[in-house]
């Protein structure tokens, strides 16, 4: 009829041990992803605040040299 046997409390036990272990593994490597993102995005931020007072600085300029 195909009727299937439950599993044995130590092969859940065992399976469970070894879900667990992948589990830990893949958080650590999720949390130095995650840490890694944090520091381009801080240092896309940056990035874009110096271009951006770079291109005030070449306003500024322009703005001085249509004065004269």
């Amino acid at each position: 009829m195909g009727v299937k046997k439950l599993p044995k409390a130590k092969e859940l036990q065992a399976e469970y041990a070894e879900l667990l272990a992948d589990k830990k593994k893949a958080y650590a490597e999720y949390r130095r992803s995650r840490e890694e993102m944090r520091e381009l995005l801080t240092a896309k931020a940056n990035v874009d605040r110096l271009l951006k007072m770079d291109e005030e600085q070449a306003k500024e300029k322009e703005k001085d040299h249509g004065q004269r």
